[in-house]
């Protein structure tokens, strides 16, 4: 099943519960637990999608880099032109990437903070005690995850100067000569961008895993242990 089907299904598990606000005895508790849930799930979702338009920009800007610099002289200083606009296309995709960062922060921390209080409305401490280690587990999980989120976009970020830093030098140095002196610049930098690739990857599991979690999604059994066979006798 694809990650976004999955999401789906959840959305169809989880609403409505959102709607099961009681009218009687339980009408002065706010009971919209599933729904906050739920918009964190689709705001991390969003985020991962974000985060992937971003990467994409910046595998082509780094075929466009490369272009240039085994392109002739001429051919060159038409790709330097296209170049300019995928550095721009590239930093504007940071920049929503970075907005939905803070719509997953603001949501999830909005989130935890009724759930916070929720607790207190508890007169069971057993059942009190399990959703407090519930929150604890999500707080640390999304913790995580926006670690990685943050750090994903910290390395584009970096990636976005090293593109300026670029963009500058070809501006007075498009000469085959002078472009072949960034030999082990390339080296470097094709390195760090595969990073950020396998960091992105990161991401999407890790994404994936605390959003079936917070809504719910029983976690796979681990696989039974496969019994010896008994020993021949000879």
């Amino acid at each position: 099943m694809k990650y976004s089907d999955r999401i789906s299904l959840l959305s169809l598990l989880v609403a409505p519960l959102a709607a099961c606000q009681s009218s009687g005895y339980m009408s002065s508790v706010a009971l919209t637990g599933a729904q906050s849930r739920q918009h964190v799930v689709e705001a991390i979702s969003e985020g991962v999608t974000e985060q992937g338009m971003a990467r994409d920009e910046f595998v082509s800007a780094g075929r466009m880099l490369a272009s240039i610099q085994t392109a002739s002289e001429a051919a060159a200083s038409e790709l330097y032109s296209e170049y300019l606009d995928q550095i721009d296309l590239c930093a504007r995709r940071v920049e929503s990437f970075e907005d939905q960062i803070k719509v997953v922060q603001s949501g999830a921390e909005e989130l935890f903070v009724d759930w916070e209080a929720e607790l207190e409305q508890f007169t069971s401490e057993a059942i009190r005690e399990q959703s407090s280690r519930r929150l604890d587990a999500a707080r640390s999980g999304f913790a995580l995850l926006h670690d990685e989120l943050t750090g994903v976009h910290g390395q584009m970020i970096a990636s976005l100067s090293t593109h300026k830093d670029y963009a500058l030098y070809f501006n007075h140095n498009l000469a085959g000569s002078s472009r072949e002196l960034l030999g082990s610049e390339n080296g470097r930098f094709k390195a760090t961008i595969a990073a950020m690739s396998k960091d992105c990857k990161v991401v999407e599991a890790d994404a994936q895993t605390f959003n079936e979690r917070l809504s719910g999604a029983p976690e796979a059994a681990p696989e039974p242990a496969t019994a010896a066979a008994p020993e021949s006798t000879p």
